[in-house]
């Protein structure tokens, strides 16, 4: 019996945080009320609340699991792809990362690096998912210095900094701007390091 209560509960938070995904994405997160993101779930309020103490908190909970699998996805990316590092960063812009290719998601996260400049708690959610991503970076561009790939004079740590602006950047334009071209970053990126 605890177990299918556990597994309940796990659905139904999900179920919270696909729907406060759909409303943020379509009306952004001041323009979403409770009563829209209650409607959008099919819960009342004393149920939402048994899950989350409010819509910041749980605008956080979707920043975090957001910003967490966009580290899992690119770690796995790294793992499988050992080509040439031109063509390993070619690859980013089609990786398989949800953020990059779901524009729910996309403009989700647009949002969320937005509301950062205002909430403290947000922006430190944001920075700690932007290190891990930076540092996943670092680490495999270290390991392609220690093989020749990168000149020795680089630092590792900036380059990724670099390459982790550019793939924003792609996401801020496809979900902005509407601008669809991951032909021209996948070049560029290819071209950054190319000998």
């Amino acid at each position: 019996m605890p177990r299918v209560s556990q597994e309940h509960s796990e659905a139904r938070r999900q179920q919270i945080l696909a729907g406060g995904r759909r409303c943020f994405s379509a009306n952004g997160f001041h323009a979403t009320s409770m009563q829209d993101l209650l409607n959008e779930i099919g819960l009342s309020a004393g149920a939402f609340y048994r899950y989350f103490p409010g819509k910041d908190e749980l605008i956080r909970t979707i920043a975090t699991e957001s910003l967490d699998d966009v580290t899992d996805s690119l770690a796995a990316h790294l793992q499988q792809h050992d080509a040439p590092l031109p063509e390993l960063l070619a690859s980013l812009p089609t990786a398989p990362i949800r953020t990059l290719h779901d524009p729910e998601l996309a403009r989700l996260i647009v949002q969320v690096w937005t509301e950062a400049m205002r909430d403290d708690a947000l922006s430190d959610v944001v920075r700690a998912g932007l290190q891990r991503l930076n540092a996943l970076l670092a680490a495999e561009l270290t390991t392609r210095q220690r093989d020749g790939e990168l000149p020795p004079d680089a630092d590792p740590a900036a380059c990724a900094r670099v390459i982790l602006a550019t793939l924003q950047g792609f996401i801020l334009q496809r979900a902005a701007f509407r601008v669809d071209e991951p032909q021209v970053f996948a070049s560029g990126l290819g071209m950054m390091f190319r000998g």
